[in-house]
């Protein structure tokens, strides 16, 4: 049967244990001077690093509601998203490679675009909140830190406003294309009404006075049975052509609109549009590979400048353009009374063909009923027509001078990044220091010596006390023999 162990039994070999232990201590001294040399040699052997950091703020010098006139709700996390983008772009990191000739053994080994790799890890973007950005990079010597972090906050504000700026000049020429085609449909719009006022003068008072709307209501009230041919359709627009024609010819005199070819445009006003497009491309381009500063860009918007004065000169130069559509003399008042007459006669053929008894005859045909049928939709087509290009011509009127008023902020800045923290000189490296991580390697190193000095002690099979007999089990421990410490002290 097994002994149970004691307090005092357990604790006698936990010191028996520490004691066996310390016959292992040259182990842990070497492993201690061994390790502590390596930690030295390590923290002596890392590159040092010093690190720099701006703080950028995003603010809105103009509002963009008051300018716009509607709330406009700018994310911050949008924002955040795209700054990092633009600023971690392997473009401008390759920009940053180059002009400061970072990395020269990992651009030789892998390239360009290895080197970016390795300088993204360099850099970092943070998000502080309020609009409030920062940028931190790792250089290998304080003042390359310096130049680093503040060429990237420089970059990425000249980048903003050069976006910012393409945006708003795009989205306004897109506007006004836009608006300049749907001017140009408004006018052929115009130009088919005119031509069917000249061929139907009688039509021209109720033009100016409501247009096709007029037409509509009245062609619905009579279609209703609220007009004054009983319900017929076809007898109702027989009287509404009648009463035209009669105000018509109590009034030969007044002029009905006439359309006019619009004059072909000149060939210099041509060539000179189409250099103001070929320069604002070529300086859009160059935009989008260098800085403001350039002298390419500066090339380029000095053609585009010289582009638009040719532009305006030509224009200028030009007379005033004349209206499409003018005024024609009086109308042949013959034509004029012998459809009149025509008119009256069907009307009174509708008339005479009273119902009788209990049915009622179907109505004549009729060519000139049909035919005023015919034109009253035509008239009221080409009018809807007309107001529905006005209207967007009115709407895009009102978006491009809302986007014109936006390209303008835009180029003065009304809503950019400014520096509210500049990148400093770090007095000293980032990280841990040397000292720091040698001892904290010396530590880690003598705890291992330790482990390992306790593992051996506790696998060591030699005998060194009773109690090592006795759980042997070959036979009882009669007698203990104590050390002769004194004797020993003698010696």
């Amino acid at each position: 049967m097994a002994k149970s162990l004691t307090p005092r039994d357990q604790l006698e070999r936990i010191v028996d244990v520490l004691r066996r232990a310390t016959r292992y201590m040259w182990l842990v001294v070497v492993v201690t001077v061994v390790g502590g040399g390596l930690s030295v040699l390590f923290a002596l052997s890392r590159p040092q690093q010093f690190e720099s950091e701006t703080v950028l703020l995003y603010r809105e010098m103009i509002s963009q509601s008051v300018l716009q006139g509607r709330e406009i709700a700018q994310s911050a996390n949008v924002l955040s998203s795209r700054y990092k983008e633009m600023l971690l772009a392997r473009s401008n990191l390759v920009e940053v490679i180059r002009k400061f000739k970072l990395l020269p053994d990992t651009v030789e080994d892998e390239g360009e675009v290895g080197a970016s790799d390795e300088l993204r890890l360099r850099v970092s973007f943070r998000d502080k909140g309020a609009g409030t950005f920062r940028i931190a990079y790792k250089g290998d010597t304080p003042e390359e830190a310096q130049k680093v972090t503040q060429f990237l906050a420089d970059r990425l504000k000249a980048d903003d406003n050069k976006i910012r700026r393409e945006q708003a000049e795009v989205t306004k020429n897109f506007l006004i294309g836009e608006k300049t085609e749907a001017s140009d449909e408004l006018k052929k719009k115009e130009r088919d009404l005119a031509i069917f006022l000249s061929k139907n003068p009688e039509f021209a008072e109720e033009g100016a006075g409501g247009g096709g709307a007029s037409v509509r209501s009245k062609i619905k009230k009579d279609a209703a049975g609220g007009g004054g041919g009983g319900g017929d359709p076809k007898l109702s627009a027989l009287e509404r052509q009648r009463r035209r024609l009669t105000i018509r010819l109590e009034n030969p005199d007044a002029p009905v609109p006439a359309a006019k070819e619009a004059p072909p445009e000149p060939g210099e006003l041509r060539d000179a549009r189409r250099d103001v497009d070929q320069a604002q491309r070529s300086l859009n381009e160059k935009l989008s590979q260098f800085t403001e500063k350039h002298p390419d860009v500066t090339e380029a918007r000095r053609h585009l400048e010289e582009a638009q004065q040719r532009l305006r000169r030509i224009e200028a130069g030009l007379p005033a353009a004349e209206s499409e559509v003018v005024a024609a003399g009086p109308v042949d008042k013959n034509a004029l009374q012998n459809e009149l007459n025509k008119v009256e006669r069907e009307i009174a053929s509708y008339k005479a063909r009273k119902p009788g008894g209990d049915s009622t005859p179907a109505a004549p045909k009729s060519t000139v009923a049909d035919d005023v049928v015919s034109l009253e939709t035509q008239y009221a087509t080409l009018n809807r027509a007309v107001e529905e290009s006005h209207e967007r011509v009115t709407s895009l009127e009102q978006r491009v001078f809302q986007a014109d008023i936006t390209a303008s902020s835009e180029f003065a800045d009304a809503a950019q990044l400014s520096v509210i923290d500049e990148a400093y000189v770090p007095a000293k490296p980032a990280g841990k220091p040397r000292k720091i991580l040698a001892i904290a390697g010396t530590a880690a190193f003598a705890g291992l010596g330790l482990a390992l000095a306790l593992g051996l002690a506790l696998i060591d099979d030699r005998i060194y006390r009773r109690g090592d007999l006795d759980r042997l089990g070959f036979a009882p421990v009669l007698i203990v023999v104590p050390a002769d410490r004194k004797g020993r002290r003698r010696a």
